[in-house]
């Protein structure tokens, strides 16, 4: 699917040798998004490693190439969370998922970014997205609404495989994080709190995505507008991860510190 236009995230790729230009551009549009910088070969490691407990949970259908994250139909349990279930509980012990958020270009690209030594967050989050899941599609936040802390905490959310939009990719509405914080409101979807989309609506501003591949990256402020987009393909499940990162000496919730969820799950 081809995407309008104005609908595009814009590439930062060419300013990757030049920090003073991505620092200008994060500040004013609240967002970097950079193509293929990332290990594909480390990500793949990492997808393989989730889909394995997705299909030891029988969510991945027998038969066809467990990378290929096919859907086997089985549904979630009543509770539809997938963020207290014990198989996310299991994504989060992980040791490739958990090694990655000291990757060396997030460490060298974040640290040259702050012009700071950093502090990554404990609270990193590998999600798998079921079709159809409607219900549970992250609705538009800000994070530092969950987060805490400082606002100046900056999300690094990567594709664990390729992501067309119809697959349920990341959304940004860009210039957001000069807003300060937006009323969030009680909604449906993962969180359970967002900016409502009539409020959306108002600010005058588009949502820009892209069709995003194992290696891309889309890194935004703790007050950028965002929402996840609905998984509308039949049968794709889709994987992705979250980690965050701040300067070291900046305020840190101490929730931040613990894993995401902690104390929430399901037996």
């Amino acid at each position: 699917m081809t995407l309008p236009s104005n609908t595009q995230l814009a590439v930062s790729n060419e300013f990757l040798n030049d920090i003073p230009a991505l620092r200008k551009r994060l500040q004013e549009e609240g967002y970097l998004f950079f193509k293929g910088i990332l290990d594909v070969h480390e990500l793949t490691g990492i997808r393989t490693d989730m889909l394995v407990l997705a299909s030891e949970y029988g969510y991945v259908k027998s038969g066809v190439p467990l990378e290929d994250g096919i859907y086997s139909g089985k549904p979630f349990p009543t509770s539809g969370k997938f963020e207290t279930s014990p198989l996310y509980r299991r994504i989060l012990d992980l040791p490739r998922f958990n090694a990655f958020g000291g990757n060396a270009v997030l460490s060298l690209l974040l640290s040259g970014l702050l012009d700071s030594e950093i502090q990554e967050h404990r609270r990193r989050i590998g999600r798998i997205t079921f079709p159809g899941s409607l219900k549970n599609t992250t609705p538009p936040h800000q994070d530092y609404f969950y987060i805490k802390g400082t606002p100046d905490t900056y999300t690094c959310w990567i594709p664990a495989g390729d992501c067309p939009e119809e697959l349920g990719g990341l959304a940004v509405m860009p210039g957001t994080n000069h807003l300060g914080m937006l009323v969030h409101e009680p909604m449906q979807g993962t969180g359970g709190h967002g900016v409502t989309h009539e409020r959306c609506k108002q600010l005058g501003k588009p949502w820009l995505t892209a069709d995003f591949k194992a290696g891309d990256l889309l890194l935004f402020h703790g007050h950028t507008l965002h929402k996840a987009l609905d998984n509308r393909t039949e049968d794709r499940l889709r994987v992705s991860l979250e980690y965050r990162f701040q300067r070291k000496t900046d305020v840190i919730d101490p929730g931040s510190m613990q894993i995401h969820m902690n104390g929430a799950f399901e037996q």
